[in-house]
């Protein structure tokens, strides 16, 4: 059939239908170009990604539906890797201390189709127990319904640490507020019970605060872990120290406990204000001599005053008498005895110090 004996509307119907054909292979030709593209772009956009993740701590996982089949997981150097499908994960990655909560966050995930968000400990590569923090997010399916999860964690055990020790530093310090409180109370308490006068017991209890906040003091410079006996014995005796060699200190260096530091500087400030009011620093020609070290394994810390006035034996015993002999061994687990010589006093505490052989 030739096109001369075609009708002109068919022919220009056949013109139109082949331009429409062209422009749509065109097109597709167009579309699947771009399509090729995205798909390379979409490879490459993946492989970095991948590399990235795999390049970091970051931990990726993938699990069925229920959680009962851990599909895969990238340990990324802080848990295990396994590509191969795993229905005992829980026992295997998690601590038992830690599986019942994190089967009570899969439960109420599943629950609320929600993300899936906890901390919890963790069994690691090195064979330590860490800390994790692991989200995971539901895949759904056409219907709806969950039909996967992926997620990913970090490692959170530095930050962990972090928080326990400083649950440890509150507890500690909560727990030495209360002992320094608590001696406080007993000075304040204590001293108005004995003193002559408000102004006098003013006066004293100053006097008595400020031996421990320079004992405090000390203690701050070591974080409150612990304190040199040499240091606490010298700001203690504050202004006295410089009466012209008339104290004598003798004494290596020994570590006390904070209660012990502040117990033995109380004691140090109660004897030598008591020598420059009545004893061998209340003239020109007495002397003290401090002395302290470890005797047969146990500790000796000594008090002698010499060239004073004549010691009375007093006719009761103030709160100072009390601290010394009483409440401050108690903190070496010792004894403590003043022995009111007519020469001068004596002082002889005798206990334990932590660490000493």
């Amino acid at each position: 059939m030739t096109t001369q004996n075609v009708p002109a509307e068919l022919l220009a119907e056949l013109e139109d239908l082949r331009k429409r054909h062209a422009a749509l292979e065109q097109e597709l030709q167009s579309l699947t170009l771009t399509r090729t593209l995205e798909q390379k772009s979409l490879l490459k956009l993946t492989a970095q990604l991948d590399a990235l993740l795999r390049s970091s701590s970051e931990v990726r996982y993938r699990i069925n539906r229920d959680w009962s089949e851990l599909e895969q997981l990238q340990g990324g150097g802080f848990i295990a890797d396994t590509n191969q499908s795993d229905s005992d994960w829980i026992d295997g990655y998690i601590p038992l201390e830690h599986q019942d909560l994190v089967r009570a966050e899969i439960k109420r995930a599943i629950a609320a189709k929600d993300v899936y968000n906890i901390e919890h400990k963790v069994n690691r590569v090195d064979g330590s127990v860490g800390w994790a923090l692991s989200r995971a997010v539901p895949l759904f399916d056409d219907l709806g319904e969950i039909e996967s999860w992926m997620g990913a964690a970090s490692d959170i055990s530095d930050r962990k640490m972090s928080e326990d020790a400083q649950r440890l530093l509150n507890s500690e310090l909560a727990h030495r507020m209360k002992n320094t409180l608590a001696m406080v109370q007993a000075i304040v308490s204590q001293t108005l019970r004995t003193a002559g006068s408000m102004e006098a017991a003013v006066s004293v209890v100053k006097l008595r605060l400020q031996a421990l906040a320079d004992a405090q003091d000390i203690l701050t410079q070591t974080q409150f872990t612990a304190a040199d006996l040499h240091d606490v014995a010298s700001a203690a005796l504050g202004v006295h120290i410089a009466r012209d060699g008339r104290i004598d200190i003798r004494g290596t260096s020994h570590s006390l406990t904070p209660q012990q530091a502040l117990g033995i500087s109380l004691s140090i400030h109660e004897l030598a204000t008591n020598a420059v009011k009545y004893g061998a620093l209340s003239n020109d020609a007495g002397r003290v001599v401090i002395s302290w070290g470890l005797v047969d394994g146990g500790f000796v810390f000594e008090w002698l005053e010499q060239g004073g006035p004549e010691v009375q034996m007093p006719t009761r015993r103030s709160f100072g008498s009390t601290l010394i002999e009483r409440l401050v061994p108690s903190y070496f687990g010792g004894v403590g005895v003043i022995d009111f010589r007519p020469q001068g006093i004596h002082f002889k505490l005798t206990g334990e110090l932590p660490g000493a052989d």
